[in-house]
């Protein structure tokens, strides 16, 4: 059973929706607890007893979101007693749960939020990398190519953490835990197609650690 975890403030965002489809496009029989990231603690993670978490992206800047809102979801992500993967924002949410910045790839013109802001968008161009291999794209090229829809970017690496991906836009675009079951990327491998067949491959093996 997967704990989905959605990051979506009222909703706004269609990441967790494209997620749990995309997991039982893969699965059709997979059960999928989706839960707002406001409700996450230690002790409900406990009781649910999920074989592995994914936390979806987010739908607005992360100065939107409290700290006290976050503090349940930090501490599951710390802990990591099982797989967890961030997707996007979750990736994003995982470096701050560590103290890592996060901010805007770039401001193009003047705005606030995200308004101004440039995006990087569509199916793109990530080269793995050749220091450290994840689990999650085993069976894969070096460069593959995935789903981007992101504003924000993960500026540094949260300590011990290595990097497994990148590429021209967004430097950190993959990164794993050296001892902690943990696991992100930046662009969106539930957006799959047949001419784009990736993302289900790094879904699959997630599924697998």
């Amino acid at each position: 059973m997967i704990l989905l975890v959605d990051n979506t403030i009222e909703g706004v965002g269609s990441s967790p929706r494209e997620i749990r489809a995309a997991l039982q496009r893969i699965e059709p029989n997979m059960r999928v607890v989706t839960e707002p990231f406001q409700n996450i603690t230690p002790e409900f993670v406990k009781t649910l007893k999920p074989s592995h978490i994914i936390l979806s992206g987010q739908s607005h800047p992360w100065d939107r979101y409290s700290s006290q809102s976050l503090a349940g979801v930090f501490y599951v992500i710390r802990a990591a007693r099982q797989p967890i993967l961030g997707v996007c924002g979750g990736h994003q949410q995982m470096a701050l749960a560590f103290g890592a910045p996060v901010d805007l790839i770039e401001r193009i013109t003047p705005g606030e939020n995200y308004d101004g802001a440039f995006r990087e968008r569509g199916y793109c161009e990530v080269e793995l990398s050749s220091e450290a291999r994840s689990p999650l794209f085993e069976g894969l090229p070096d460069k593959m190519t995935v789903w981007e829809s992101h504003c924000d970017e993960v500026k540094t690496l949260p300590p011990d953490f290595t990097q497994t991906a990148r590429n021209e836009v967004s430097e950190i675009q993959a990164m794993q835990h050296t001892s902690l079951p943990l696991y992100a990327v930046q662009f969106h491998p539930e957006l799959f197609d047949e001419e784009h067949p990736h993302g289900r491959t790094i879904l699959e093996n997630f599924l697998k650690v």
